[in-house]
């Protein structure tokens, strides 16, 4: 098949580059004659072997996004400005680039539905698009953001539903909950074809004992580690894991959260830290963890916490592109797929929502087992890991069904 990929983003931090690079490196494995079409990409970061891909970067550095995420917290309009500005001239450079060139498949990627809904209605005459939707939170209740936005969401699901079906093919997803979401949002037929291809990820060539990570990280505590991994967002539940932490003061453990700030300010979290009273518990890394560095953060780590909150409509993240193929148990809220996941497999435990008993319960759970008993829920994680290759795969058959 000759198959393009529009990412207006690429080089935006988080999971962006690593999974445009590998799906196209995949499918061009696979034997396919694949082209990504973005703003600026850094294939050599994420593989291992040259890129056997096409890659046009649009304008060169004039759309590159790093800029913007070192100012995001500083200037959140301007960011929002730049995500809005490559959805628009990125993606509609690529679906003119696509334009009468036989290509059998035109896969967008990490762009602003509403936007992405008029250029498809413009541009997208007899182009075979796929488009991938992250989190099926297309209604006001299901939206997490200040209630202007909520606003718009219904307005961008009013735009986005006229070119289902009409311009758009297909729609590729992370899990089977977003799946379900949405098409009920959307009132979609049986017919309609959603692929849910979950997140990929391929094991470390080294693996790291606790010891030697927990060194190469600057922890020397020997206690069990619970990591908190990811952008520290509002519908993640920190505050609940914090409070959780709290009416556990007396067992012996350490909580790690690690990662970049993005709705809170480093003194916000400090002082909910102070508040509950938990210093001595509690380690925080507010930074941008470069992906050389993601797996010594797990292989340190004894589980995942990611207490999320109901309204929580993303991907399973960390849970299953880090966690799983380093073997590590996780203990979850249960929403989204990642309360599924965990049940369904036996990967760790699983807490109620926004209930910071629950999650001490699941904490305390986890703190009784024996060393064998971790291990065995961290071999059910990696059984449920999804490799890059097995990804495109994935990719590849839904394309071909199209």
């Amino acid at each position: 098949m000759k198959i393009i990929l529009i990412q207006p983003t690429a080089d935006k931090r988080g999971h962006y580059g690593i999974y445009t690079v590998n799906v196209c490196q995949g499918l061009a494995k696979l034997g396919h004659e694949v082209t990504l079409f973005t703003n600026k990409v850094y294939p050599e970061k994420f593989l291992k072997e040259k890129a056997l891909f096409t890659i046009i970067e649009w304008r060169k550095n004039a759309y590159a996004f790093e800029t913007f995420d070192e100012i995001k917290n500083k200037n959140p309009f301007l960011y929002t400005w730049a995500y809005l500005r490559n959805s628009f001239v990125v993606l509609r450079a690529g679906l003119r680039f696509a334009k009468g060139k036989n290509f059998d498949i035109v896969q967008v990627f990490d762009t602003e539905y509403s936007i992405a809904s008029l250029l498809f209605l413009i541009y997208g005459k007899s182009l075979p698009i796929i488009l991938m939707v992250n989190a099926p939170n297309f209604a006001f209740k299901e939206f997490t953001g200040p209630w202007i936005i909520k606003i718009y969401k219904e307005f961008q699901k009013r735009i986005l539903k006229k070119v289902l079906g009409s311009k758009i093919c297909g729609v590729n997803m992370l899990g089977e909950f977003h799946a379900r979401e949405f098409r009920k949002q959307f009132d979609l037929p049986p017919s309609f074809p959603i692929a849910i291809i979950y997140d990929g990820a391929d094991a470390p060539e080294i693996c790291l004992d606790k010891a030697t990570a927990r060194a190469k990280i600057g922890i020397s505590h020997s206690v069990t580690l619970f990591l908190f991994f990811g952008m520290m967002r509002k519908d993640k539940g920190i505050e609940y894991l914090l409070q959780a932490v709290s009416l556990l003061k007396d067992k012996d453990f350490k909580l790690l959260l690690a990662g970049s700030l993005f709705d809170y300010k480093k003194e916000d979290i400090l002082k909910l830290i102070d508040d509950y009273g938990i210093k001595d518990k509690v380690i925080t890394k507010f930074d941008y963890i470069s992906d050389r560095d993601v797996h010594d953060y797990f292989f340190a780590s004894d589980a995942l916490i990611l207490p999320y909150i109901s309204l929580y409509r993303g991907g399973s993240g960390p849970l299953l592109k880090e966690a799983a193929v380093c073997k590590v148990p996780a203990i979850v809220s249960d929403v989204s797929e990642m309360g599924p996941l965990v049940k369904k497999y036996n990967m760790g435990f699983v807490a109620e929502p926004e209930n910071a008993l629950s999650l001490s319960e699941a904490i305390k759970k986890f703190l009784q087992l024996s060393d064998k008993e971790r291990d065995i829920l961290g071999e059910n994680a990696f059984k449920v890991a999804n490799t890059w290759s097995k990804m495109a795969k994935d990719y590849e058959k839904f394309y071909e069904e199209l």
